[in-house]
C-alpha cells in the first residue's frame, strides 16, 4: 500500500474528492527527443485509490508544473544527436521551474521518429536518465510512438468515456503516425513517411534538409531540387497539398504512392469513424494554435491536412495536447508482488531492469495451443526494428482462469512459438495475469531458461524491473514503470 506521503516539490492540499484510503504525490518529468523538436514537461501526479474495491493504485490526477521551450533537435554533421544543446535545455528548464534532480520521483526519456534511428540514440537517452532506477529510458519505434501519441492527445480517453471510434493522426517532422481507437482500446496502428521536415529551408529559402520521402514527393510534382536550391512559397504549398492528399488516401483506402511509403503495416479496412484528433508538431497549425514558421512545411501542411479532413467529411475533435502529446508520458511507479506460484530458474540472475512489455491477447477457446502460438508469433513479429536488441518481457492477457488443462495447452503453444524464434527475439521473462507461472514455467524449463511470474497486470505502455526473490518468502517484487497520460 502507498502511504500518504507528499513526495516531490511544492505545497499540496489534503482534500482529494472521491479518493478512498492512502494516496501520494509524485513529481515526474517527461523528456521527448524527436525528429524535429525536443522538449520536456514537469507534472505532479496524484496516485491513489478511486474506490474501496480498487486494490491497485492508479494515477487519478495530473497537473502540469512547467513546460520547456521547443528546441529544434540538434544534429551534428554526421547526423548523430548533439548532447550539449539538449543538456542546456534540460538544465535551464529545471532552473526556471525551481526544481532540482532530487525533487524528481520518476520520469521518462523517449527518443522518437528519425532521432530514434541515429547511432547514438540509446546513449543519449541514458545520458539524461541519470537516475536510471526511476526512469523509463526508451528508444521508441513507430508503434510505441503511435500508442503514446494516441494516449497523450486524449484520443484514448475520449474514445473510452464517450464510447466512440476515433482516429488519432500524429503529424511530426519525419513521420506521421495513425491509430484507430475503439471504445478506449487501440485496435490498429500504422506509420507513414509524411512529415513537416522532410524538406526544410533556411531564411533565404535554400534547402538545408532533404529526406528520402521529401525527394519522393518532389518528384511526384516534377521537381528535382537538391541541397542549396531555392524552394518557393508556391512549391511548398503544392508539396504540402500533395502530402495531405496522400495521407488521407492512405488512411481511407490503404493506398501508397510508392513502395516503402509505409513504415509499419497498413491499417486495413476502417470501421465507421466518429471523429478525428490530431497531435504532433503540425497539429499546432491544424488547430490554429501556432502561426510562426520554422523553416519547414509545418504551416502549409497544417492547413492542407485540415482542408482534406473537412473535404472527406471527418468530424474534427479538439485534442488535449498537440506537439507535447508524447512528452506528456512520464513514468510512474507501481509495485506488485508475484509469489507462491511463480517459476524462477536457479541460474536466473536477478534483479533485471527496464524490460519493455509486449502483450499477447490469448483466450481459452480451443485449440488453446494453436491460438497461443499464433498470438505470440504475431506480437513478436510486429516489434519495431529499433527495439529488437533491447531486453523485453512477454505478458499474457487472458480471461479468468478455467483449469490447468487449458494452461498446459497454453504452455505448449508458447513452446512452439519460441522454438522458431532466433535467440535475439526471445523474451527475458513471461508474465501472466492469472496464477499459472509455476505450471507454465515447469513445462518450459527443460528447454527455456525463462522466469515465469504471475498475478501481475501489464499493458504495452509498461516497462518493468523484476527484483530478487525475497528470502524466506518466495515472492519477487515487480516494479512497473508505466508511460502515463493523466486524466
Amino acid at each position: 500500500m502507498l502511504s500518504h506521503q507528499h513526495h516531490g516539490h511544492g505545497e499540496h492540499g489534503h482534500d482529494h474528492e472521491g479518493l478512498v484510503g492512502p494516496h501520494t504525490h509524485l513529481t515526474s518529468v517527461g523528456i521527448d527527443i524527436g525528429s524535429s523538436t525536443s522538449h520536456l514537461m514537469f507534472s505532479r501526479l496524484l496516485i491513489g485509490y478511486p474506490s474501496l474495491l480498487q486494490r491497485k493504485p492508479i494515477v487519478v490526477e495530473r497537473n502540469v508544473i512547467a513546460r520547456s521551450p521547443i528546441l529544434l533537435t540538434p544534429f551534428s554533421g554526421d547526423w548523430n544527436i548533439e548532447a550539449e544543446p539538449l543538456r542546456e535545455l534540460i538544465d535551464d528548464t529545471f532552473k526556471e521551474a525551481g526544481l532540482t534532480r532530487d525533487h524528481i520521483d520518476t520520469g521518462a526519456v523517449i527518443i522518437t521518429g528519425e532521432a530514434a534511428r541515429r547511432d547514438n540514440a540509446g546513449k543519449i537517452a541514458e545520458l539524461f536518465a541519470d537516475k536510471t532506477g526511476k526512469f523509463v529510458c526508451a528508444t521508441a519505434g513507430p508503434t510505441l510512438e503511435t500508442i503514446m501519441a494516441a494516449h497523450g492527445s486524449g484520443a484514448v480517453l475520449t474514445s473510452r468515456e464517450q464510447g466512440l471510434t476515433l482516429l488519432n493522426i500524429d503529424v511530426g517532422g519525419g513521420t506521421t503516425k495513425i491509430s484507430v481507437i475503439v471504445e478506449g482500446r487501440i485496435r490498429a496502428t500504422t506509420a507513414v513517411n509524411i512529415g513537416a521536415r522532410l524538406v526544410a529551408h533556411d531564411g533565404a529559402e535554400s534547402v538545408i534538409r532533404l529526406e528520402k520521402g521529401g525527394r519522393r514527393f518532389l518528384a511526384a510534382l516534377g521537381q528535382n531540387i537538391d541541397y542549396g536550391a531555392k524552394i518557393s512559397d508556391d512549391l511548398r504549398q503544392r508539396l504540402a497539398a500533395r502530402m495531405a492528399h496522400v495521407l488521407f488516401d492512405a488512411v481511407a483506402e490503404g493506398k501508397q504512392p510508392w513502395n516503402e511509403f509505409y513504415i509499419s503495416s497498413p491499417l486495413g479496412e476502417l470501421p465507421k469513424i466518429d471523429g478525428i484528433l490530431f497531435s504532433g508538431g503540425v497539429s499546432e497549425y491544424i488547430y490554429g494554435r501556432e502561426t510562426r514558421g520554422f523553416g519547414d512545411l509545418g504551416p502549409y501542411l497544417g492547413r492542407e491536412i485540415r482542408k482534406q479532413a473537412d473535404v472527406r467529411g471527418f468530424n474534427i475533435l479538439d485534442a488535449g495536447e498537440g506537439i507535447r502529446a508524447t512528452v506528456i508520458g512520464a513514468s510512474q511507479y507501481t509495485v506488485q508482488l508475484s509469489g507462491e506460484t511463480i517459476f524462477i530458474p536457479e541460474s536466473m540472475s536477478l534483479p533485471v531492469r527496464n524490460l519493455r512489455v509486449f502483450v499477447a491477447q490469448v483466450d481459452w477457446d480451443a485449440p488453446v495451443s494453436d491460438r497461443a502460438e499464433a498470438a505470440v508469433k504475431k506480437v513478436l513479429g510486429e516489434r519495431d526494428p529499433e527495439v529488437r536488441d533491447a531486453p523485453f518481457v512477454l505478458a499474457f492477457s487472458t480471461p479468468p482462469f478455467v483449469g490447468y488443462g487449458a494452461v498446459q495447452e497454453l504452455a505448449k503453444g508458447i513452446d512452439r512459438a519460441l522454438a522458431v524464434l532466433p535467440l535475439e527475439d526471445q523474451p527475458s521473462a513471461l508474465v501472466f495475469v492469472q496464477n499459472v507461472g509455476q505450471v507454465v514455467g515447469g513445462m518450459l524449463s527443460a528447454k527455456w531458461n525463462m522466469p515465469c511470474i504471475d498475478e501481475v497486470s501489464l499493458t504495452e505502455l509498461d516497462f518493468i524491473d523484476v527484483g530478487e526473490v525475497v528470502e524466506g518468502e518466495g515472492f519477487v517484487p515487480v516494479v512497473i514503470k508505466s508511460l502515463t497520460f493523466g486524466v
